[in-house]
């Protein structure tokens, strides 16, 4: 199996793609899933669902896998002989890896002849990283189509060892928002600093506002994000700046936390118009909702998965903390209970680097995980998320 999913792996770095431009990846995944029993449906534009059907299903509905197929506008600088053909297109967040092992996923269903325990639908999902492909598949219903009962995902993840598994229950991945503040002064040569209003100081004190409101008004064991990364303003050094924009991202799992946090951004924003005389505008994006994984589902994968049961991984780990990070994957978990799991690269190289890169061991690792969370029973009773 194992040479098997590297040649998907390679194949599909070598072509990397940004979201809703995978043709390439598309026409390499469809040629690949027609030689299986499966019905497969397409959307617009680069989107492809396989169902596999069980002939004597033990159990009803269905159970999803998701894989992710886009590529990030990154140069690679990796000297493999598998890197990007594509100048400025890098697979650098292991979705290639991703798409290996769910064709991996599907050549072990075909050998079954449907001989497997209930109902299977692939999901091969253009746009993660942007817009949120997701969102379009989850909203087509084909959940409701082949009665999809609960889903899960791996994603590759930075790690000392290699095909190591961690989750944890409920929060996983953050609502994400990009949020961008525009504030606007009025210019006048530094000589004559009074008569300007000085849109970069503005900007300077009112981020340590926010940065102080954000540390003070919730408790450091509530997970949330609230940073800028990027501020520019003015166009000379002997002037004062009439136009400052600061530019960042809000970050929560819980609604509560992410109103009162962009309630108090735009308070504050009122605040230092009233104060300083200036104008302030201030932009959220939608962002991608929260990955909230199912309990009960985390309990039985991680049962299923630890190394006593399921030798092929070093371990499962149970993570502290929940990543900060975002995934559209949350807007299949709005459809139905489901499970996100990082697999564990083998090497340190961070995710969106222009060196990332992964053992390819682990991609069989993923493949066999797939199995074996395949097999696992469905609820009789629904279950609560809430804490």
């Amino acid at each position: 199996m194992i040479e098997l999913l590297k040649q998907y792996r390679r194949d599909l770095h070598r072509i990397p793609e940004v979201g809703y431009q995978e043709f390439k990846t598309h026409a390499y995944i469809l040629e690949i899933l027609c030689d299986y029993p499966c019905e497969i449906t397409e959307f617009s534009p680069t989107g492809i669902c396989a169902f596999f059907q069980a002939k004597n299903p033990n159990q009803p509905g269905a159970v999803a896998f998701r894989s992710d197929m886009d590529a990030l506008p990154i140069e690679e600088i990796t000297d493999s002989s598998y890197r990007s053909t594509h100048p400025g297109t890098m697979h650098a967040c292991g979705h290639d890896g991703h798409m290996a092992m769910l064709l991996g996923l599907a050549g072990e269903l075909a050998k079954l002849e449907g001989d497997i325990p209930i109902n299977v639908l692939l999901i091969f999902q253009p746009a993660e990283e942007s817009p949120g492909g997701a969102k379009a598949i989850a909203a087509s219903g084909i959940f409701e189509k082949y009665d999809v009962r609960r889903i899960f995902a791996f994603h590759m993840a930075p790690s000392e060892t290699p095909g190591v598994i961690m989750s944890r229950p409920m929060e996983m991945m953050a609502r994400s928002s990009e949020l961008t503040v525009t504030i606007h002064g009025r210019s006048a040569h530094i000589a004559s600093a009074h008569k300007g209003i000085d849109a970069l100081r503005i900007g300077c004190l009112y981020l340590d506002a926010l940065y102080k409101i954000e540390r003070d008004l919730l408790p450091p064991e509530e997970f949330r994000v609230l940073r800028f990364g990027k501020m520019t303003g003015g166009t000379a050094r002997n002037a004062i700046a009439e136009k400052a924009v600061l530019e960042g991202s809000l970050r929560a799992f819980r609604e509560e936390t992410f109103r009162l946090l962009s309630d108090e951004i735009l308070r504050t924003a009122t605040e230092y118009e009233n104060s300083y005389g200036c104008k302030i505008e201030v932009h959220f994006t939608e962002g991608y909702p929260p990955a909230m994984n199912d309990l009960h589902l985390y309990k039985q994968a991680k049962e299923v998965l630890s190394p006593d049961r399921f030798p092929f991984s070093s371990e499962f780990i149970t993570l502290r903390k929940p990543s900060m990070a975002s995934d559209d994957f949350s807007y299949y978990l709005q459809k139905v209970p489901g499970l996100y799991l990082f697999l564990g690269t083998g090497n340190k190289k961070p995710l969106h680097s222009n060196a990332f890169d992964f053992d390819e061991e682990v991609l069989e690792v993923g493949v066999k995980a797939y199995l074996q969370l395949l097999q696992l029973p469905l609820l009789t009773e629904p279950q609560s998320n809430c804490r």
